[in-house]
């Protein structure tokens, strides 16, 4: 071999070597960061899945709740429950239609003394005790209850004829109760059963494919546990799991054993499944911050704006000043009775859309639950301007209201105003301030926009 052949061979190794073993470098490199990408996707696709797995079952819990106060506020529930009680007007004013309109299983009225004064199982009426058909966990909520405030309520999972189930706990009580009453109370039980009905419509409301409760050991990744007030153990709420990463496992590593004849492609194809699962996780954060039926800001999403909301008064400008609002729907609840649960989704849904079209762009408007919504005006800090607006939405709210072709429904609204900071800074006080002015508007006649006692002195001209 010559000289010159010896000085080309040498040439080759020390230039190819290298670049192979960078290549080689890069390209084992490139196969991890696929392979991290892919976990990682999957692994917040699995955590976002398990949050709305437990905000669904949250969200039916705080439903059925709210329902259980709505019926046991009620002056002709005392009446015809716990004075003298008539267990056919308990059949038609609370048994069968909590059932057939609101899709609750059972329901159960109890005496002070734990006596099953009257019981509905899937709209029949049952002479079973309430203590044969809630099991476990049940005690526990029936303990709290008791233990609690008189207007109070707890609710929870328990067990209800041998399957899992969601239970209220309400006391039966006047709308407008006697504080010096200390009488023991009867209780008003709403049980919601998690079986296959209930679960499909929770899957196809937050996108968990085939939604399914198994035994805690059968359970996989894509479960959470579903425990009793008492912890015990009711099995696991499982679904199908959604695998971003799998997706782009199947397309990068088939074009990444290719790469030597299409690397740009790869690079191209893997920022694009980047972007998707991005596009993915801002959905599934949507869907976790945004009310599934009226697509308003939630519950959280609204604590989330108050916080900074109040966190910018520091700043002490007149354009950190703002004002909250607690609208309740008037008439909603008959509307959801006469009508059912459907026609009351579709008030809320136009109700929605009439109150955002009724403020300004930069007005946060939440739906809190049921037939409440709470609205954050920024800048505004005048009682008349704020008496203005809420009589415009009012307007706006009592318009006709088409739930089917051939149903036409009307609804009105009571509105509870308070002002940051003149009545307070912490996101839950200016609440409870605005609840408390709606309790008193609804009290003097509904329909109106009402002032946390706060605002005494500032008279709306």
């Amino acid at each position: 071999m010559s000289s010159s052949q010896e000085a080309y061979k040498q040439f080759l190794v020390r230039v190819t070597v290298p670049i192979a073993s960078l290549v080689s470098l890069l390209l084992a490199a490139l196969l991890v960061t696929i392979l991290v990408v892919a976990w990682y996707q999957t692994d917040v696709a699995r955590r976002e899945q398990a949050r709305l797995a437990e905000g669904a079952i949250k969200v039916r819990g705080e439903h059925i709740e709210k329902s259980a106060l709505d019926y046991g506020a009620w002056d002709e529930a005392v009446a015809n429950l716990v004075t003298a009680p008539n267990l056919e007007w308990a059949d038609e004013n609370i048994g069968k239609p909590t059932f057939q309109n609101l899709g609750f299983d059972m329901t159960f009225v109890i005496a002070p003394n734990d006596a099953t004064t009257y019981g509905m199982i899937e709209g029949n009426r049952t002479e079973r005790l309430f203590t044969e058909v809630l099991t476990s966990g049940f005690s526990e909520l029936l303990a709290q209850q008791r233990a609690g405030s008189r207007e109070g309520s707890t609710s929870g999972l328990i067990i209800a004829n041998g399957r899992p189930a969601i239970a209220a706990v309400v006391p039966i009580r006047p709308l407008e109760p006697d504080p010096e009453q200390k009488n023991p109370q009867h209780l008003l039980i709403f049980i919601d059963a998690i079986d296959d009905v209930l679960l499909a419509d929770l899957g196809h409301i937050y996108l968990l494919s085939n939604l399914r409760i198994e035994s805690a050991e059968a359970a996989g990744a894509a479960s959470i546990s579903l425990l009793t007030a008492n912890r015990s153990s009711v099995g696991a709420l499982t679904w199908d799991e959604t695998r971003p990463g799998n997706a782009l496992l199947r397309t990068a590593v088939p074009v990444w054993g290719l790469l030597a004849f299409g690397f740009c492609f790869l690079t191209v194809l893997i920022f694009r499944q980047a972007r998707s699962a991005a596009h993915m996780i801002g959905e599934s954060e949507r869907r976790a911050t945004h009310d599934a039926l009226t697509q308003l800001p939630n519950r959280v999403h609204l604590f989330e704006h108050l916080d900074k909301a109040s966190r910018e008064l520091a700043r002490a400008t007149d354009q950190s000043d703002f004002a909250v609002l607690y609208l309740d729907l008037d008439g909603f609840k008959a509307v959801n009775d006469v009508y059912g649960h459907n026609a009351g989704d579709q008030v809320l849904k136009r109700v929605a859309e009439r109150i955002r079209q009724a403020v300004e762009p930069r007005d946060f408007v939440a739906r809190l639950g049921g037939d409440e919504f709470v609205l954050v005006l920024p800048g505004r800090k005048k009682p008349q301007e704020i008496q203005a607006i809420g009589k415009t939405i009012i307007r706006a709210i009592e318009g006709p209201i088409d739930v089917d072709p051939a149903t036409t429904v009307s609804v009105s609204a009571t509105i509870g105003v308070t002002f940051a900071p003149a009545d307070g800074v912490d996101p839950l006080f200016l609440l409870r301030n605005a609840d408390q002015a709606l309790y008193l508007g609804k009290r003097g006649g509904k329909g109106e926009v009402r002032f946390h006692m706060g605002l005494a002195e500032r008279a709306v001209v």
